[in-house]
């Protein structure tokens, strides 16, 4: 079969990072789960962690989205077997991702006040929800420290898959899972002589987790003989404008793409709220059961940006086609599947984590509007992470603006509040914004791929 050798070098690369993907959204989901069975049948603690997590994630991905550039540039240079601009670029990559960590600290705390305003404006005379914002700033304060460890861990983690190296992260992503469950159990409940902090202590366990990731990948980078040659091709100056430039231009997009998609479900999660902690406790519990399937088209996309970006560099123009094939017959296959699963077992996942009647009842019912979107979300996800690998980032923007702010946001509001539809209505914007996306992302690394099987 043709395809044959195209998914057994996705699945090589993308194995490891569903595990390292896995254990960055394990984190978020270990919260969920941990701190919905902390409150027992109050959504309180849930709904904080919503709230908290949902303001933090514009902020990191954000800085995700900038870091990301790393890998296509190293990959690009990886294959033509330029060493020494491989080594130049992780090494201005580190500088760079340190100056995102600390403007993205800033912002951060910044954003602190922004969490009571929201209190504030969802609150209702039937509702007070100023004890969800309570329970939310100390998570979020934990979660804020934690930004600058995970950006010089998403440096390190970023240039060893340029270079094919996917299987590091995933061993070190894999510690750090293991100790934020652990780390969970003892602050969140008050086990083994901590302190019961609730929401708060899953937050301390996540920073503690990340510190160590970062600690471990650094240690790895300077310990392995077979990263010696990057270490000796340094530059002595750590910071040169170009290279800053160079990972901006690919990384900003990338970074606008993130926010303004993400943006769109933290904006329903946050709006949830304003029907009530049950429905914002429900909104939690489902987009989280989605964000664990979503690592897996995560992960696929990974491996085909890497791919892509070596087919991009050493200019072999045969093989790009196939490997785009390749890439949407994996990721929607997997689409498919979850979407069966979703409505199969929706009750019984949701059931996991609360013991909230109302809460499971209509996160379950939301886990069938979002079985419906699951095909076009890959689609969406798949193009834009092989459109990284050819560096044709700038159309994302516009894609995004059209399909998230001009259809996305404005249709889930109207049927939300318009028509009363409230939640429901909110995950329905969500389909149109998302199928938006998949047609016009689609529709452009069609062309691209085109382009480049004519060029000489």
């Amino acid at each position: 079969m043709v395809y044959t050798p195209y998914y057994k070098q996705l699945l090589r690369l993308a194995l490891p990072v569903v595990v390292a993907q896995a254990g960055q959204l394990t984190t978020q989901f270990a919260d969920t789960a941990m701190v919905g069975n902390y409150g027992g049948s109050d959504p309180v603690p849930l709904a904080a962690v919503s709230l908290g997590s949902s303001v933090f994630l514009l902020i990191y991905l954000a800085a995700l989205g900038l870091a990301l550039a790393i890998t296509p540039l190293v990959g690009e240079h990886y294959a033509r077997g330029d060493r020494r601009m491989v080594a130049l670029l992780f090494q201005n990559g580190v500088s760079y991702c340190t100056i995102i960590g600390l403007i993205g600290t800033i912002v951060a705390l910044a954003m602190r006040p922004f969490i009571r305003t929201l209190g504030v404006w969802m609150s209702s005379p039937s509702e007070d929800i100023t004890a969800v914002v309570d329970m939310a700033l100390p998570y979020y304060d934990m979660l804020v420290w934690s930004i600058m460890p995970l950006m010089l861990f998403l440096a390190v983690k970023q240039f060893l898959e340029g270079i094919g190296n996917t299987s590091t992260a995933m061993w070190i992503t894999l510690g750090g899972n293991v100790a934020n469950i652990v780390l969970n159990y003892a602050f969140i409940f008050g086990e083994w002589g901590a302190e019961a902090m609730g929401a708060e202590g899953a937050g301390l366990a996540t920073l503690l987790s990340r510190v160590g990731q970062m600690v471990a990948i650094v240690a790895y980078f300077f310990l392995s003989q077979r990263l010696r040659r990057y270490r000796t091709l340094f530059g002595t100056n750590p910071v040169r404008a170009k290279y800053l430039r160079s990972l901006l231009r690919v990384g900003y997009p990338i970074s606008f793409q993130m926010v303004l998609e993400s943006a769109a479900f933290i904006l329903t999660s946050i709006l949830a709220l304003s029907f009530g902690t049950v429905a914002g406790g429900a909104m939690q519990v489902a987009f989280s059961i989605a964000n664990v399937a979503w690592m897996i088209t995560v992960a696929i996309g990974s491996a085909s940006t890497i791919l892509v970006s070596h087919i991009y560099g050493a200019g072999e123009r045969d093989r790009l086609r196939p490997m785009v094939a390749a890439t949407y017959h994996l990721g929607l296959a997997w689409g498919v599947l979850m979407a069966v699963v979703f409505v199969l077992f929706r009750e019984p996942i949701c059931a996991l984590f609360t013991d909230n009647r109302d809460v499971v009842a209509l996160s379950a019912e939301l886990m069938l509007l979002i079985a419906i979107y699951q095909l076009s979300d890959a689609v969406q996800g798949l193009s834009i992470s092989m459109l990284r690998g050819i560096q044709d980032v700038r159309i994302i923007m516009p894609i995004v603006l059209c399909s998230y702010l001009l259809i996305n946001i404005p249709a889930g509001c109207l049927l939300a509040y318009t028509f009363g539809l409230a939640t429901h209505g909110l995950v329905i914007g969500l389909i149109l914004g998302l199928s938006t996306a998949a047609l016009l992302t689609a529709l452009r690394l069609r062309r691209r791929v085109r382009l480049f099987a004519l060029q000489e």
